[in-house]
């Protein structure tokens, strides 16, 4: 009687044991992945904080925000410029201001270069 329990017992235990699952995961990544994530944070750490309005002066296609950056780099007319991308779009903002009334007064300047421009509010 002891022998057949501890057989089926032992068998039991064996057979768990080999028709188990494997613990082990495998993850294959690609090192750009890495790269992208980095330059996400990067860009995120530059996010507009709550409070603060910006004025959005473009909105678009990647080559379009590439000659545009670089316009505005190099006339270096405003001090503070942010990009961001929002899937499809590219975005370019300009400044930060703590009060919708200079966000305005600038905005009037800014729209006799770029008749688009828009103030956000913050979040």
């Amino acid at each position: 009687m002891y022998k057949s329990v501890f057989s089926v017992f032992f068998l039991l235990i064996i057979s768990f044991k080999s028709f188990s699952q494997s613990d082990s995961i495998i993850i294959n990544q690609d090192p750009k992945l890495k790269k992208v994530i980095e330059l996400k944070k990067i860009v995120n750490q530059e996010a507009f904080t709550s409070g603060q309005y910006t004025i959005q002066v473009f909105s678009g296609n990647f080559t379009d925000y590439k000659n545009l950056m670089d316009k505005l780099k190099t006339e270096g007319k405003y001090e503070e410029i942010f990009y961001s991308f929002e899937t499809p779009y590219y975005k370019i903002r300009l400044g930060k201001y703590v009060s919708r009334i200079k966000a305005i007064k600038e905005l009037k300047n800014i729209k006799k270069e770029f008749s688009s421009a828009f103030i956000l509010q913050p979040k």
